[in-house]
């Protein structure tokens, strides 16, 4: 069964996607004046990104694009960098910068964004071409330095107000929980990246297992934190 799911996790992962970005386009006028609606959008644009990463897929075995085969382009770790790693960082940010309430938090995090992007455009520039081959440990633990401050002032500022008592009709706190725990269980996968091998199967497996497990849960978090949370409550 799990060996299954994890052979099919691309299709299961764009399956919860959907699910999550539909569940967004459903109730979009539950959440237009807030600054949910733009978290709404964030999901449709990761649909989309993950169709256009799936390129990669039709490079091999003389996919119609097999004529990127042998080229920087042939898998989509550039992509991902691009579209995920740092898109997705930045977002969630922006985001949590729209829904804090403490002036100086958002400063903090607008220079932390601002370092982040530095980082990862020199980091980029320095390990060309490896940009294109491999994921970049440090834009990955930049990141998570990024998103473990948004975690952090978003939940110091639930503990030190009433929204203690209705967390749970907050989607502030579904989307903090879920991106906490995907990046902190994927992050570490980063350093093993060299070690990736299509004769490990072990490795594979694992790999698979940890990404099916993480990237699932977030993405049904998502889903459940926008049918049962409540607009008036953040």
């Amino acid at each position: 069964m799990i060996e299954f799911l994890t052979k099919h996790s691309g299709l299961i992962f764009l399956a919860l996607e959907i699910i999550a970005a539909v569940t967004g386009i459903v109730l979009f006028k539950k959440y237009r004046h807030t600054a949910a609606k733009y978290f709404i959008y964030f999901l449709i644009y990761i649909v989309i990104c993950v169709v256009i990463g799936r390129y990669s897929h039709y490079v091999r075995n003389e996919g119609f694009l097999s004529f990127l085969e042998g080229t920087l382009f042939e898998k989509n770790y550039w992509w991902v960098t691009i579209s995920w790693n740092i898109g997705g960082t930045v977002f969630f940010g922006w985001y949590f910068q729209k829904i804090l309430k403490s002036k100086k938090s958002k400063s903090w995090l607008k220079y932390s964004l601002v370092i982040f992007l530095i980082i990862s455009v020199s980091e980029i520039i320095y390990t060309h071409p490896d940009f294109f081959k491999t994921s970049i440990p440090l834009v990955r633990l930049s990141s998570l330095i990024v998103i473990l401050q948004c975690v952090f002032y978003y939940f110091l500022e639930v503990l030190q107000s009433d929204k203690i008592l209705y967390f749970y009709k907050s989607l502030g706190f579904y989307i903090s929980c879920a991106i906490l725990i995907l990046w902190l269980i994927q992050t570490p996968l980063v350093f093993y990246e060299d070690y990736y091998s299509l004769r490990d199967k072990s490795y594979i497996n694992l790999r698979n297992s940890i990404n099916l497990i993480a990237i699932s849960f977030m993405y049904i978090a998502y889903t459940v934190g926008l049918i049962v949370s409540n607009p008036d409550y953040d």
